[in-house]
């Protein structure tokens, strides 16, 4: 199987076929188990033609669906924005939940010294820098070409 230029063509396309047949395995697992419905678009389109050979009855060649791979649908679809909104939502989430930590420890008595050690002020100076940062549209536009985040994992 790893080298297909020693094997006889009857070989060779027995384990195509069996690739075909792994590959079409995986694939329908997603069907099995519902998470077919949280893959992106693009993702969608190939693991249908993996599982049933087509996607709304039309193959991978289709140019239809060939467009969903390409760079300028991705970047401009609603569900690539929304990935990149939800970064920047989890980004500010952090930010703040840090600023609050960080002012809750420097109103605490107890803490004088090791928050004038520790030099705690400038750190939370360099977070409200960055919170600023990343409730910015320059932040989210940033982001373009990133991953985002995936909205299954809105928690956290």
């Amino acid at each position: 199987m790893l080298k297909p230029e020693l094997q006889g063509l009857e070989d060779f396309v027995d384990g195509i076929k069996n690739i075909t047949e792994a590959q079409q395995k995986v694939a329908l697992n997603y069907f099995e188990d519902g998470s077919i419905t949280a893959a992106i678009p693009p993702l969608k389109v190939l693991l249908h033609i993996m599982a049933y050979g087509n996607y709304e009855g039309k193959d991978i060649s289709d140019p239809e669906l060939r467009k969903l791979f390409e760079r300028e649908y991705v970047i401009n679809s609603d569900w690539y924005k929304e990935r990149l909104q939800l970064k920047q939502q989890k980004d500010i989430a952090f930010y703040d939940n840090q600023i609050k930590y960080s002012e809750d420890f420097i109103a605490n008595p107890y803490n004088n010294s090791i928050a004038s050690e520790m030099d705690i002020n400038t750190r939370l100076e360099n977070l409200k820098r960055q919170y600023k940062h990343v409730i910015s549209n320059e932040y989210l536009e940033s982001l373009m070409g990133t991953i985002g985040t995936d909205p299954l994992y809105r928690k956290g």
